[in-house]
């Protein structure tokens, strides 16, 4: 799912740079997947998304706007399904996602960080180009990550009410992540997480998706993420990749 694997570099970025009183800070990234998502239909998805984040004490406000590029529509860039009778290749403006986040424990002195997150998904996208349902979503979400030596392990746990375009009938799943990060030089760390999500359909399939990836700090504002997943569902891509850009100021 591309919004956990945004929060994915998020959160790392969180656990290795000074926690600061007040900070704005910009990403940019590229996410390529294909899959046929049991359909007998290639479909490949190129989603670019810029994020801005402001932190302010022990809120974390961030706003997602994404540009998408999809072959074959069948599935969204967050799993979600598409409605059908779209032209072979279709491109435009994402949805756009908002969230708020509380820091309840924020991992000082080898604690346990703890953050309660609240997003909501808006219908940017032109739902006629199967770019999104033409429906606002909602989800909630508890991040949790903690030191154990050089070992960051981290885990979300979380529930989405889908909005529902007209003939469906969308489930409201619980999804989860597990992982780990290591540092392996100075500015450099590698990990991997595993993604989980019930089905969306009753005719669909869980989300079951395993991500490799590699943080590397270029100084002290610049970080660049590379990533790459492998799905083992119907619901996930068959092989998917990226990277993501960030700035702070």
């Amino acid at each position: 799912m591309k919004s956990n694997r945004t929060l994915l570099a998020s959160l790392l970025a969180s656990l290795t740079l000074p926690a600061l009183a007040n900070t704005f800070s910009t990403s940019i990234g590229f996410d390529y997947s294909r899959g046929d998502y049991g359909t007998g239909t290639t479909s490949e998805t190129w989603y670019v998304p810029l994020v801005g984040k402001y932190e302010t004490g022990p809120m974390t406000y961030k706003l997602t706007v994404p540009w998408l590029r999809i072959t074959n529509p069948s599935v969204g860039p967050d799993g979600e399904p598409l409605p059908g009778g779209c032209g072979k290749m279709e491109s435009g403006l994402g949805d756009t996602v908002a969230s708020v986040g509380y820091a309840v424990l924020d991992g000082s002195q080898g604690g346990v960080a703890l953050d309660l997150i609240g997003k909501v998904k808006l219908p940017t996208a032109d739902a006629d180009k199967c770019l999104g349902t033409g429906k606002t979503d909602y989800s909630a979400q508890v991040d949790v990550a903690k030191a154990f030596g050089p070992v960051t392990g981290f885990a979300t746990l979380g529930w989405k009410k889908f909005g529902e375009p007209s003939g469906t009938n969308f489930d409201s799943p619980i999804f989860a992540s597990l992982g780990f990060s290591i540092p392996v030089a100075a500015l450099t760390a590698l990990g991997a997480s595993y993604d989980w999500r019930q089905k969306v359909v009753s005719s669909g399939d869980q989300i079951k998706e395993l991500t490799l990836f590699v943080t590397q700090k270029l100084n002290q504002n610049w970080k660049i993420q590379l990533y790459a997943v492998k799905g083992f569902s119907d619901a996930s891509p068959d092989a998917e990749g990226g990277l993501l850009l960030k700035h702070t100021f």
